[in-house]
């Protein structure tokens, strides 16, 4: 709030002070009206908001006082400042027991006044302040009140529909065993987009759940060089399809991990992922598995875009995507193919239960590293057979 943005009303019988308050503020930057006693006050107050009320106490037809007690009891937010001499300093004193913000004794220190308005000024500013503050959290709030709305909506009112679509897919495929061949594309389009979608649903219902603790997990030990085998073959034909040079750099050591393996699977895969869809076609992804002082480290470094400064947060957030939404556009392997948003949102919340940590590293159009550091479980170091898929692929 500027000072040009601040009305002050000027209260006062006495002309030669009136004027003189009113070119002093105005001076100072303030937009400034006036009245000559309390009941004009009152009337200018009701057809307009003034956030500082500077007034006399001893006035004619209403005096200061009174004028307080009714400006505070319909406006409780304004600020009134009373200005009374050293032999009425008692009123002063029960006028700050009313509401008044101070008081400013005659005669006149301009420089007092200066200092005193430039005080209720800075309250009156950051008071907007805190207000505009607790109006974005509000409105954060009820966004986020609606995300746990869509994901419960979509949870519960899409996957009936969805499974009963699914139903009838099989049942026509049943009865057509020998399909032609439009047919047949038909039904496999048909049976992709369905299990595409049921894909979806999953993900949203195992985030809602993340989040609410309700992940009944199966905590064992897991061979993580076997796990990013299964993710490594999943998605090496996609970076093929882009042009884009995957590698992987896997500890000798054993790499065991208690924890949950759809979960862990997904964090591999998702990071794995997330650095195809923001790298350019042509650019390098390096994914790193390693031991460290008793922890396994995850590490996913690409050639892409890179993140903002001011992102780094919000990309963990429900929904977010990094590309502007209306440049969105639903795939698996195109640059800046766009999803729902909540990757590294399940990234997250599973890291955290795990008791792990995520480091990010990045810069616009320098690429990105992504660091998961898990307590490694405590088991003896074995081979296995992803450390051997796995091994010709080591830089």
């Amino acid at each position: 709030m500027r000072r040009d943005e601040i009305k002050i009303l000027v209260v006062e019988d006495e002309e030669i002070i009136r004027l003189m308050f009113k070119q002093s503020f105005e001076n100072w930057g303030f937009r400034v009206d006036i009245a000559i006693n309390g009941k004009e006050a009152l009337d200018k107050c009701q057809q307009e908001f003034f956030h500082i009320v500077v007034t006399d106490l001893n006035m004619p037809v209403m005096d200061g006082m009174e004028l307080l007690k009714r400006l505070k009891s319909k406006w409780a937010q304004q600020e009134v400042i009373v200005v009374t001499g050293y032999a009425t300093i008692e009123s002063a004193i029960e006028a700050m027991k009313l509401g008044a913000y101070d008081f400013i004794l005659k005669p006149v220190n301009f420089e007092h006044v200066q200092f005193t308005i430039n005080k209720c000024f800075t309250k009156i500013r950051a008071d907007a302040e805190n207000e505009e503050l607790r109006e974005a959290n509000n409105q954060l709030m009820e966004l986020n009140e609606m995300k746990d709305k869509f994901l419960y909506i979509t949870n519960h009112e899409i996957r009936t529909p969805l499974t009963i679509i699914k139903g009838y897919i099989d049942v026509l495929r049943s009865l057509i065993p020998n399909p032609a061949e439009e047919v047949d594309e038909t039904l496999t389009i048909l049976e992709d987009t369905t299990a595409e979608l049921n894909e979806l649903v999953d993900r949203m219902h195992l985030l809602k759940s993340l989040e609410l603790g309700e992940m009944v997990e199966t905590r064992e030990p897991l061979d993580l060089k076997e796990i990013l085998t299964n993710v490594y073959r999943e998605l090496a034909n996609l970076f093929k399809a882009r042009n884009i040079e995957l590698k992987a750099m896997v500890d000798k050591k054993g790499l065991i991990l208690e924890g949950d393996y759809r979960q862990i699977r997904l964090v591999m895969r998702e990071l794995l992922h997330n650095a195809l869809k923001f790298t350019p076609d042509g650019g390098n992804v390096v994914v790193k598995l390693e031991s460290k002082n008793d922890k396994v480290c995850y590490t996913v470094k690409d050639s892409g875009v890179g993140i903002p400064y001011d992102k780094r947060k919000v990309i963990f957030d429900r929904f977010y995507e990094v590309q502007d939404v209306v440049n969105h556009r639903s795939s698996k392997k195109d640059f800046m193919g766009g999803g729902l948003g909540i990757g590294l949102s399940m990234v997250k919340e599973i890291v955290n239960s795990m008791s792990g940590e995520i480091e990010l590293e990045s810069e616009v159009g320098q690429g990105s590293k992504f660091k998961i550091i898990w307590p490694q479980a405590n088991q003896k170091s074995q081979q296995s057979e992803g450390e051997k898929i796995l091994k010709d692929q080591n830089v």
